[in-house]
């Protein structure tokens, strides 16, 4: 990473920062359990069946976000595609699941690490190995 620009080093923190904070605000739904059944007015074994569901979502979401950055710091170029659809997807799972203020912060991590990853300084990074 010590060669990389700075916009993919941004665009590497934003995408990291994304898993972590999609990590943590997941892991807090389980603490408020209690709210989410009363709000829904959900059984137990409704909300916990809501909450084991978007768990295994984000982490399907921070998974590919870990593992497509990794990639993107190796110069794969369709790996900054594949991050962009990824992210595309997770933004359409969050408007079906509700925008929160979680959730917002989420969509503006998103959008912020889309703008960095798609520089022109990060294309002509890419560029530069497939030149060599």
């Amino acid at each position: 990473m010590n060669d990389a620009p700075l916009p993919v080093r941004i665009a590497v923190g934003l995408w990291l920062a994304l898993a972590v904070f999609v990590l943590f605000t997941t892991a807090g739904l389980w603490f408020e359990r209690g709210a989410v059944q009363e709000l829904t007015g959900w059984t137990s074994a409704e909300a916990t069946s809501f909450l084991a569901t978007l768990t295994v979502a984000a982490l399907i979401f921070v998974a590919a976000y870990a593992w497509l950055t990794r990639l993107l710091l190796k110069r794969r170029g369709w790996a900054r595609v594949a991050l962009s659809i990824v992210s595309i997807v997770h933004m359409i799972w969050i408007l079906f699941v509700g925008v929160t203020p979680a959730n917002l912060v989420t969509l503006l991590l998103i959008s912020v690490a889309i703008v960095f990853t798609w520089q022109a300084r990060t294309a002509k990074w890419l560029a530069e190995v497939r030149e060599q």
